[in-house]
């Protein structure tokens, strides 16, 4: 087997956001760029120019802002903070309350054929818990594909999202496919839809997808993207459309144009169980 060149390093912005603390990994012609704050991947390039994921230019991470755009990361809950987490209906941040916090490296390994990052935060104020508990992520780059992973070994309560934001060419000849026949349309209220048309993104699209495949296809034009999940019970597909997007104040006039969300989540709250959520991302062209 070839040796690939790999390689970690520390630099400090990532396109506007010019003081941001970042990591750098590169492995063969690949790269990817992920920032100690929310432990946010902000790009994956499988070759140089070739960028996969949608930074918005108004993106912001000072005054506790989360950024927008690359993979947040969701958790403790998923979306507005309501039950069992929020009883008292407290005023808490949407999709948890790890992606405006400063994460910690704790692993770093470059080798052949391989460039590993581990970054990890301990969360003592989960208003159902009195103890602090940890949030793993590791980032995998090889030459060939991109490993997210996100592991909680508390057996809690707990839901999860990797909230990617892939950069598309033509929202118009966009599609992700294979997608479950009955998903929940939160436009609708959490409304459940029954339907066997494929996905279009012709209005606004915010669906959970429950059960979804482990591999997932998303087209664009010409780029085709496999989007391997493991632990998952949801897939969310999401794009603001025009109204929605002119009312996000980070967002630019249009920019829903650029992207699409398909996001890897686990939203069961049956039972307290730990949690190791993983998005793979292949270009295939």
């Amino acid at each position: 087997m070839s040796q690939t060149l790999s390689q970690i390093s520390t630099q400090t912005g990532f396109a506007h956001l010019t003081d941001l603390p970042c990591l750098k990994l590169v492995c063969g012609e690949a790269s990817a760029v992920i920032s100690l704050y929310g432990a946010q991947l902000l790009s994956y390039q499988p070759a140089p120019g070739r960028e996969l994921l949608w930074l918005s230019p108004k993106a912001v991470w000072q005054q506790q802002q989360a950024i927008r755009g690359g993979v947040p990361v969701c958790w403790p809950w998923f979306g507005p903070a309501g039950k069992p987490f929020n009883i008292s209906a407290a005023k808490l941040p949407n999709h948890g309350l790890v992606r405006n916090r400063l994460w910690r490296q704790v692993q770093a390994e470059p080798s052949t054929q391989l460039a590993l990052v581990t970054l990890s935060i301990d969360v003592d104020d989960i208003p159902t818990l009195h103890n602090s508990v940890t949030l793993n992520l590791t980032l995998k780059l090889t030459a060939e594909a991109l490993t997210l992973q996100l592991d909680c070994a508390e057996p809690m309560l707990q839901q999860a999202a990797l909230h990617s934001y892939f950069a598309v060419p033509s929202l118009s000849d966009t599609s992700v496919s294979p997608l479950p026949g009955a998903y929940l349309d939160k436009t609708l209220g959490g409304e459940r839809v029954e339907s066997t048309a494929p996905l279009r993104f012709e209005r606004e699209i915010d669906r959970v997808y429950p059960e979804p495949a482990a591999e997932l296809l998303l087209q664009s034009g010409a780029q085709q993207l496999n989007i391997s999940q493991l632990g998952q019970d949801a897939t969310v597909v999401w794009n603001p459309w025009r109204e929605r997007n002119k009312a996000l104040p980070d967002l630019a006039e249009n920019s829903y144009q650029q992207f699409v969300c398909v996001e890897t989540a686990k939203l069961d709250l049956n039972q307290p169980a730990a949690l190791q959520l993983s998005q793979r991302l292949t270009s295939l062209r």
